[in-house]
């Protein structure tokens, strides 16, 4: 009877680790592979004597170095076969029909070796994390775990729900649809007539109802800019889906479009509607776009309103509109993304998954928090109780994230795997003492704690402070 306690799964892991060792025992001490081995190893020594007593001993080593590469480049005639672990378990419990103990596979010298090492990982990682207290150190666990669920479940929504991907133009309607022109159509109407009830007709009319000066390229190549024509979103600041809002409700208002480099040009619309060489300076728009603001205060509103119906229109289409502000200082970048299909609307889809993430790890620590605050004693004091709490937090979410042994004790590619698999894996690993202890280890020889020290001294002051 040994002193220690296992789990079903433990007991089954014993009976191969025994296994494993007295094949591997067999192996080293069978005489016929000691045999072999040695006279294998002892011809090649023959050979390589042989070939440089006859003064081709540069020859020998490019043949080493050729055996070697072949080695890397060719397939082996004889592969392994890799059996699953259910077999491996079925092959042991026949080996070893009884229980079988640590005891059976270490010595006593190796038992307390392995309890010694994980005594000195313990205290040292307690040492340099300050986490001394059991309670606080399966909170630890706990919150490492839900942390890394989270992160190994990322990839595999973002990926349902089409993180990164370009729209398909497909299932996008043309920018002149009728559909779409009747619903703009109609909202203007409905906003005119409204406004009708209570006040004169107006210029702000036609600023519902005419053309933006941004969705004209006539006359621009005559200036020396290439707007790329059916591309000219891009270009244009009143398409921009933020910062439309000022200059395409400015351009509206004095009839100039302003280009992504904030370049502003005068626009005619008689005899026939383009882009003039006109510079107008931005300070001179808005002051235009002031004086048309006083002379008429349905103005402005018409004109938002303009600016808003024309995004509404356009990000919906098989061009979209580009992603907001990026044209303003990295054109060649924006270009490529609306170019291949990623606009306005994919960056919001992308926003809010990440957002999401965001939100469910704010979730976890609120959940550790609330739950780790239920086991604070009566008599212990609320702010000492609250850092620790914080450092919990603290020190899992830099585990979460950093740790490699975790990254490839649970799956190099989380995406291979179903969410139920994944699940059951993680809360294994993070009940195996072994599998903590590792990560512990981590933590204290590859020093993750470093990244994270300046904030743990903050801690460590405010708990002094207390």
């Amino acid at each position: 009877m040994g002193k220690f306690k296992y789990s079903r799964e433990e007991e089954k892991i014993n009976k191969v680790l025994k296994m494993n060792q007295e094949y591997s025992q067999k192996l080293l001490n069978d005489e016929g592979t000691i045999t072999s081995r040695l006279s294998a190893d002892k011809n090649i020594q023959s050979s390589e004597q042989l070939l440089k007593s006859l003064g081709l001993h540069q020859g020998l080593q490019k043949a080493k170095q050729q055996a070697i590469e072949c080695g890397k480049i060719d397939k082996l005639q004889h592969r392994p076969v890799l059996e699953s672990w259910e077999e491996i378990e079925m092959k042991a419990e026949k080996y070893h029909p009884n229980e079988v103990i640590l005891e059976d596979i270490l010595s006593k010298e190796e038992i307390n070796l392995a309890i010694k090492e994980l005594n000195e990982i313990n205290e040292e990682f307690s040492r340099k994390t300050s986490i001394i207290n059991k309670i606080d150190l399966r909170f630890l666990a706990v919150a490492t775990a839900l942390q890394v669920t989270k992160s190994l479940l990322f990839p595999y929504v973002a990926n349902k729900l089409g993180y990164g991907n370009s729209f398909d133009s497909s299932s996008r309607l043309a920018h002149n649809d009728k559909s779409i022109e009747k619903a703009h159509r109609e909202a203007n109407n409905k906003f005119r007539d409204k406004k009708l009830e209570k006040n004169d007709p107006g210029h702000w009319i036609n600023l519902l109802y005419q053309t933006p000066p941004y969705d004209i390229t006539v006359g621009s190549s005559a200036i020396g800019i290439n707007m790329e024509g059916k591309y000219h979103r891009l270009h244009t600041l009143g398409h921009d889906p933020i910062l439309g809002w000022i200059f395409g409700t400015a351009n509206i208002l004095t009839d100039i479009v302003t280009l992504n480099n904030f370049q502003s040009y005068r626009v005619i619309r008689h005899p026939k509607m383009k882009i003039t060489p006109d510079i107008v300076p931005i300070s001179s728009m808005f002051y235009e776009s002031y004086l048309q603001v006083k002379q008429d205060s349905l103005n402005l509103p018409a004109a938002i309103f303009a600016e808003f119906q024309h995004l509404k229109s356009d990000v919906n289409t098989k061009l979209g509109l580009p992603i907001p502000i990026l044209e303003t200082f990295n054109e060649n970048l924006a270009g490529k993304l609306y170019k291949n299909q990623y606009d306005t609307l994919c960056l919001a889809r992308d926003i809010k998954i990440v957002g999401g993430s965001f939100l469910v790890s704010t979730l976890i620590d609120m959940i550790i928090g609330l739950v780790h605050g239920l086991f604070r004693d009566g008599d212990e004091s609320k702010a000492l109780y609250e850092v620790r709490t914080r450092k919990i937090l603290l020190i899992s979410n830099t585990i979460a994230t950093t740790s490699s042994i975790i990254a490839t004790g649970i799956t190099q590619n989380p995406k291979s795997l179903d969410i139920g698999s994944l699940l059951s894996t993680v809360s294994h690993l993070f009940i195996d003492i072994r599998f903590i202890s590792k990560i512990k280890r981590e933590f204290i020889e590859n020093e993750i704690d470093k990244k994270i020290q300046t904030e743990l001294d903050e801690i460590n002051r405010l708990y002094d402070t207390y």
